[in-house]
């Protein structure tokens, strides 16, 4: 199905491309996206092909997008479902040349997309090894070891019944015997909340755990939050430390407490997620197909921008990139940056920003 959503494409600033440069040439202003694309829902992955249109999955809907945003023009492939070509839960997406493959969650499906929308085949994946997954263009998977109390993976020899404070990504070909260990994370354990009669595991506010991603050649990337750096295992098993960023802990006040808002279709009022005594380096981390890597860092409350901590494959994690406040980075390619923020609606605004060099 073919449909427009509302878009704006706005030009850039024009002595830097809708990056400003400040003093000293470390830190970098994104104000004007290149283009936008609003009316959307929660975004859970954002994938960039050849011909600069964007793949989009929405797993609330559910929806796969494939959206120009230079014109608004929005194709919505396959649909709801859990027979060819459906899904029920899209969520991971990575392109590799003219396809997409999207894992979803509600059907265990690994389904390739041809760039017309066609759907190539699936592979079915019959035990899932963890709930935070990824996946490289190698053919392999990765998953993150749960740590959380009640989370019990099916097929798992390790115990997870118990939380832990620390954790293991393992790499493995989907449905295939044996998997390789290929890094060890250090949890500072999650927040469980309860949600009308079930819960949901999420990360503690303004504590920075370990966290990772990777790039399509098999390269894992670990943000370190104990020490602030930004650690690198190559997929022939090459080990890169980071070097760290300086960082002085920030004291929470009652300013930073926050509420949960009620979830979509659960009953309940919002919640008040645990304040701890104080703030780690960052929140969240993106990053890039060449390795370089984004951390979201905390700020005392009362902050105005947010801002993000550039750390390169090699050399001092010095830069720093700015944006209007709410406004998040989902994904960073070679060539652009892509943010969203919520409009008055509550609808997601997808933004897309020349990548700063």
């Amino acid at each position: 199905m073919r449909h427009v959503l509302g878009f704006s494409i706005v030009a850039l600033a024009a002595a830097c491309g809708g990056a400003e440069a400040r003093a000293g040439g470390l830190d970098v202003a994104l104000d004007s996206a290149e283009a936008t694309l609003g009316g959307l829902d929660f975004i859970a992955g954002i994938a960039e092909l050849p011909d600069g249109r964007v793949v989009i999955t929405q797993p609330q809907v559910p929806s796969i997008l494939f959206a120009d945003l230079a014109t608004g023009e929005v194709d919505t492939v396959g649909a709801a479902g859990e027979g060819p070509g459906e899904y029920r839960f899209p969520g991971q997406v990575h392109a590799s040349g003219g396809q997409v493959k999207v894992f979803d969650f509600g059907t265990r499906r690994l389904t390739t997309w041809n760039a017309d929308g066609s759907p190539g085949g699936s592979i079915a994946i019959a035990t899932m090894p963890g709930f935070t997954i990824a996946f490289d263009t190698l053919g392999y998977m990765y998953a993150e070891q749960p740590t959380s109390e009640g989370f019990v993976v099916q097929g798992q020899e390790i115990d997870s019944t118990r939380s832990k404070d620390s954790t293991w990504v393992y790499r493995l070909r989907p449905n295939e015997p044996g998997r390789d260990t290929v890094a060890r994370l250090y949890e500072i354990g999650n927040e469980i909340i309860r949600i009308g009669n079930g819960i949901a595991r999420m990360r503690r506010l303004y504590q920075s755990a370990d966290l990772w991603g990777v790039t399509p050649d098999g390269t894992l990337w670990i943000t370190r939050g104990r020490e602030n750096r930004v650690d690198r295992v190559s997929a022939d098993g090459r080990r890169t430390i980071g070097a760290p960023r300086a960082f002085t802990p920030i004291r929470t006040t009652d300013a930073d407490r926050q509420r949960l808002k009620p979830f979509r279709g659960f009953p309940g009022d919002s919640i008040e997620r645990e304040l701890p005594s104080e703030k780690g380096p960052y929140t969240e981390a993106a990053g890039a197909p060449d390795g370089e890597v984004w951390t979201r860092l905390n700020q005392p409350a009362g902050f105005t921008r947010e801002l993000y901590a550039v750390h390169p494959v090699s050399g001092a994690p010095e830069r720093t990139v700015s944006l209007p406040k709410g406004h998040q980075v989902r994904a960073i390619t070679e060539r652009y940056v892509y943010v969203t923020h919520e409009d008055e609606d509550g609808f997601q605004v997808l933004g897309r920003f020349p990548r700063p060099r």
